[in-house]
């Protein structure tokens, strides 16, 4: 008897005690290195393996598969704020029904326009103009004589409309349309407390666009708008140097080498030299750039992003990019930041058409890498893995802070040696908790048939000493 029963505790005990660490795949082993509390720098590789943008699938085990605490760290650099210079242009608009078509619309140009301080009126008998019920608003940027980096909007703050969703939207012909930006806006008054932010974001060349159309997606009840401003600002906060991550993405010749800037804005199409680029990772990237190679450049450059295929592309950047050797250097445009930083998969570069069979540009892209803190124990070596286990829960950065709260830690700076595990290895990996199911059902039918087989010698043991 004690024999099956020890059988049966075996089995059960072995469901009990199936690592949580099981359907961990390694992928780094640290250097070795003295220390507890040590520290690494991840690059954007890691993002190749990981299915979570927060890496809340990245596992540090020890020897033993024992899961070690951890938290990630963003480096913050400290901001030096510089007073910058700020161009300012009061732009005219209008508000416009929703029955307006685009003949109507035309009808701006011949509209008159009477200005007096603040005030716009407009004289017309068509009421599709300074409508009290807009569905839209008219913004004129034709005459503007500068770039433009932001645009302001004014409105007389109520219960109604604190917070304001808006879309913007260009146009150089009243007819095709292309997304600028969307935004939440912000102006609230209490008391002595005001908040306002009314500024959206978004890069506008001057005599690139006619006419923007500004929708208010939420907020719209009883909007009074004031004023609306396009904002240039020169100089910006300088940020102390930190050393970035870059790589570069080999493009391929995109099939469309029409502009998907301005869609059939330009007559029937506008040729540009067009590239096309596929991320492999998901790295939050904060800046991007052109290599030219030893291609003299100095023109109107576009790079677009989309997440899909299927979407339509947005622009992320425009402006004049160069290339030029000077003496025996080669002078280029520096990189620009992406705010907030893209995760987009799919990229695009429009050059000026000229130069489409004659240099392929690769897009170079960076970010600041995330840096890894780990507290370890005796049970070396330890490796960097990827559970794609989403159920199993650590309470890792927990631990991780209660311990830090008692210790005074100082820092080791340590490494990372690849495994050579390919990212397809992971993707076609059976998920953890199918293996901890299997196991469990498996080894409940043994204990189940071992609890038979013990009940069957019972009954005929029973059987046989029982009195006839």
């Amino acid at each position: 008897m004690n024999k099956y029963i020890t059988s049966v505790a075996v089995i059960l005990g072995s469901v009990c005690l199936i690592n949580l660490a099981y359907g961990a795949t390694a992928i780094y082993q640290l250097n070795e290195t003295q220390g507890t509390f040590l520290q690494i720098p991840l690059t954007h590789e890691i993002y190749r393996y990981s299915q979570q943008t927060n890496l809340q699938d990245v596992e540090v085990l020890d020897a033993d598969k024992n899961a070690l605490p951890y938290r990630l760290v963003t480096i913050a650099p400290e901001v030096k704020q510089i007073d910058p210079k700020i161009l300012v242009d009061e732009l005219r608009f209008f508000p416009i029904a929703a029955d307006a078509t685009p003949d109507t619309l035309r009808k701006f140009h011949s509209t008159h326009i009477k200005v007096q301080g603040d005030s716009v009126q407009v004289t017309t008998s068509d009421k599709t103009l300074a409508n009290a019920n807009p569905e839209f608003y008219l913004i004129d940027v034709s005459k503007l004589d500068h770039d433009a980096t932001s645009l302001g909007i004014d409105w007389v703050p109520q219960t109604d409309n604190q917070y304001l969703e808006v879309e913007l939207e260009a146009t150089r012909n009243l007819q095709d349309w292309f997304f600028l930006a969307k935004s939440t806006l912000v102006q609230i008054e209490q008391e002595e407390h005001h908040l306002k932010r009314n500024h959206i974001e978004v890069a506008i060349a001057k005599k690139d666009f006619e006419f923007l159309r500004l929708r208010i997606l939420r907020g719209a009840n009883n909007l009074q708008i004031t004023h609306v401003t396009a904002e240039q600002r020169i100089g910006a906060a300088e940020k102390p140097h930190i050393e970035k991550e870059s790589w570069s993405l080999m493009g391929d010749l995109a099939k469309n080498q029409n502009t998907v800037y301005l869609p059939n804005s330009h007559s029937k199409s506008y040729p540009v030299a067009a590239w096309e680029f596929i991320r492999n990772d998901t790295a939050p990237i904060d800046s991007i750039a052109i290599d030219f190679g030893t291609q003299t450049y100095g023109d109107n450059a576009r790079i677009f992003s989309r997440t899909t295929e299927n979407q339509n592309w947005q622009l992320q950047q425009q402006g004049i990019w160069f290339n030029a050797q000077i003496g025996k250097e080669w002078q280029k445009s520096n990189p620009v930041n992406i705010v907030p930083p893209n995760r987009d998969k799919y990229w695009r570069i429009e050059l000026n058409e000229t130069l489409r069979d004659k240099f392929i540009p690769s897009l170079i892209v960076g970010w600041q890498p995330t840096q890894l803190q780990i507290i370890t124990n005796n049970k070396p070596p330890y490796v960097l893995a990827i559970n794609h286990d989403k159920n199993t829960s650590y309470n890792r950065e927990q631990v991780f802070n209660q311990i830090l709260a008692t210790a005074n830690p100082a820092w080791v700076s340590t490494g990372l040696i690849s495994l050579n595990v390919q990212p397809e290895a992971l993707t076609n990996a059976p998920k953890a908790i199918d293996w901890k199911q299997w196991l469990f059902w498996v080894a409940l039918m043994l204990a189940v048939s071992v609890l038979l087989v013990f009940s069957l010698k019972l009954f005929k043991q029973f059987n046989r000493n029982s009195p006839h």
